[in-house]
């Protein structure tokens, strides 16, 4: 099947607010396509401006672009054709959703280049907000003086987020903090772990202290009352830039905490099918009726083989259409929710296509199909 067959709306359950950008350089781009992504730990990992050219994945940029702005030129003749459409950056934002079918975005508050109300103003479609629990985690740990005080606090403000701010999930990176092998929920090892934080005998890291049995409690609740208020949760899976704990991200390591009665009650998206480890992140997709296998790349603007067309087949042979969703993790620039948004596209009707040329699925049901996993699942589940 030809990708332009597919004339798809996209809603992109899973990326990040970007500010007004009407003028992108070269060098400016050498911080957007940093090797692995952006990086907190002040690794700086940074590809110079007389490297892009050396860079798939800026030249694939580039050539995308100077087919949607009508000239097959070089990257400097790209870029200031792009820079002058995009003076009036709300029309040059509308063209480009426009041409990837972008009709809503998720946006993860963990990292906000921007504020919510300010985004709004430029940025077209349905917008969501998804409500990292880290950052909350991080400010309790360092101002309660009691684990009480901090559950208390904690639990007011994930209500709060929901029912008075609108946000219409929960995410967890707890695999960049203490890795995917969430303990059975523990009350009583949470308090001896908090204790002994308090007390100068935890480890303190840039994103503040491990204790695990304190994130591994916590998250178990979050599940709780993602349930109670009709909401789900997103999980990081699978690798990520410098910070992830590479040894304890496969998403196969969350199945205890997915057995468990209250999570099952709970819809819970696997954010980038724990890429490498596609496998595992399609069987758990299989067995646990509540689990959505969500396809992007952990690694943008580097999309390619995550958002590639034998991913998404082997996707699809796994994962029933209705528990698949789209996200890009996109960020800093819109050319990112843009370039994701067609490559899955046409990556989706290449795996589709073979399914039609087996016979398995005829045009009318890849349609209907295609459809749910790049908008329909997506909208479902955000209400």
């Amino acid at each position: 099947m030809k990708p332009d067959k597919l004339k798809l709306p996209v809603t992109d359950i899973h990326c990040f607010s970007f500010p007004p950008t009407p003028k992108l350089t070269r060098g400016s781009l050498a911080r957007v396509f940093m090797a692995g992504g952006p990086t907190v730990m002040s690794l700086s990992q940074r590809v110079e401006e007389n490297e892009l050219q050396a860079t798939v994945a800026y030249r694939r940029m580039i050539q995308r672009l100077s087919l949607l702005l009508g000239r097959n030129e070089d990257d400097a003749s790209v870029l200031s054709r792009r820079n002058a459409k995009a003076r009036d950056f709300p029309r040059y934002l509308q063209l480009l959703f426009d041409d990837a079918g972008i009709e809503g975005m998720a946006l993860d508050n963990g990292l906000e280049s921007v504020s919510f109300d300010e985004f709004r103003k430029y940025a077209p479609g349905n917008l969501h907000r998804i409500f990292r629990i880290e950052p909350l985690l991080k400010h309790l740990l360092e101002s309660s003086k009691t684990f009480d005080a901090l559950f208390e606090s904690f639990d007011e403000t994930i209500r709060s987020a929901v029912k008075k701010e609108g946000f219409a999930a929960f995410k967890s990176v707890i695999a960049y903090r203490t890795g995917l092998d969430v303990g059975a929920p523990d009350e009583r090892e949470a308090r001896r772990s908090f204790r002994a934080y308090r007390s100068g005998d935890e480890v303190v890291e840039w994103f503040g202290p491990r204790v695990k049995p304190v994130r591994d409690f916590l998250l178990y609740h979050v599940a709780e009352r993602a349930r109670s208020l009709g909401v789900f949760l997103e999980i990081h899976t699978g690798l990520g830039d410098t910070d992830i704990v590479a040894d304890r991200c496969d998403p196969l390591l969350l199945k205890n905490f997915l057995r468990q009665e209250a999570v099952l009650k709970v819809p819970v998206v696997l954010i980038h099918g724990g890429f490498p480890n596609t496998a595992g992140a399609a069987w758990l997709a299989n067995v646990f009726p509540n689990v959505y296998f969500e396809l992007s790349t952990p690694l943008p603007p580097y999309f390619l083989p995550p958002l590639s067309g034998s991913r998404f087949k082997e996707v699809l042979e796994m994962v029933p259409v209705t528990r698949i969703v789209y996200g890009s993790d996109s960020h800093d620039i819109p050319e990112m929710h843009w370039l994701s948004a067609k490559l899955a596209k046409e990556a989706l009707a290449e795996a589709m296509g073979e399914l039609v040329e087996e016979r398995v699925m005829d045009e009318g049901e890849v349609a209907a199909a295609s459809r749910r996993i790049m908008s329909e699942n997506a909208v479902s589940l955000l209400k």
